[in-house]
């Protein structure tokens, strides 16, 4: 059975390690010092690590990992300069992988940056800076705003009982400026509430079904969130009002 931790690095940063006996899977990590103290600790001995995008704090740590552990295996939807290529599988398009027994769909989803990929075991998703709980990821460092409202209709499509795994924390302030933008909404009210309430004991993921009712970037359909965007930009189709309440969230 795969089992998974969170680390919990720089400001907002979560590395998710996958974990199957003694060895494991790390994605994304931004930083090598509390990763290699876990897996020193827990005795796991790391053999891939993947990478759902190339921003700084989701690499930096590789260079240190890898002195330690020199045949580890990086998977990345982009080349790593510095790094070994003989230690690099660059994936760039729809690919399946054979991992502890278990069958990892690899997919394409530009739209944060002109690259990003994530990484499907059912019910697993791990998205890196796609989907966030109550949100979605920028578009301000080399993404794609339309790209992103396509690759988030590929996560949606999946199964509802699947857990997504993001790299950052912003479920409280996605979820403060989504009740602002929609005021009289009684399940984003709720969740805020409850998340408030138990902000300490959350544990840093959440399912698709239930995400579907909270997140305002999955709800574009909706009159009212219609509504609220053409208030701030007139929109004209499904894209323009996905790309305008991104653009409202990013002057918020």
């Amino acid at each position: 059975m795969i089992q998974i931790k969170g680390i919990k690095i720089l400001e907002n940063n979560i590395v998710w390690i996958l974990y199957k006996k003694n060895e494991c899977i790390i994605i994304d990590p931004g930083l090598a010092d509390p990763i290699i103290y876990k897996l020193k600790k827990y005795n796991l001995k790391p053999i891939f690590i993947f990478i759902t995008h190339l921003h700084d704090d989701h690499i930096n740590g590789l260079f240190k990992i890898i002195q330690f552990y020199s045949k580890i295996l990086i998977i990345t939807p982009k080349k790593i300069k510095k790094i070994n290529k003989k230690n690099q599988i660059i994936i760039s398009h729809i690919k399946k992988i054979i991992i502890f027994n278990k069958i990892f769909t690899i997919f394409s989803t530009p739209g944060h940056t002109n690259n990003d990929i994530s990484y499907f075991i059912y019910p697993y998703l791990f998205c890196g800076d796609i989907l966030f709980s109550g949100g979605c990821g920028n578009t301000l460092n080399g993404g794609n705003t339309v790209n992103l409202y396509y690759s988030l209709k590929k996560i949606i499509n999946l199964p509802n009982k699947t857990f997504f795994f993001n790299s950052h924390e912003y479920t409280l302030s996605n979820l403060n400026f989504a009740h602002k933008f929609l005021k009289k909404d009684i399940l984003i009210q709720d969740y805020l509430f409850f998340f408030n309430k138990n902000y300490k004991f959350q544990k840093n993921y959440n399912n698709l079904n239930f995400e579907k009712k909270i997140n305002i970037f999955l709800r574009i359909k909706e009159k009212k969130i219609k509504e609220a965007i053409n208030y701030w930009y007139k929109s004209e189709n499904e894209i323009e009002y996905f790309c305008n309440l991104r653009k409202i969230k990013d002057e918020f």
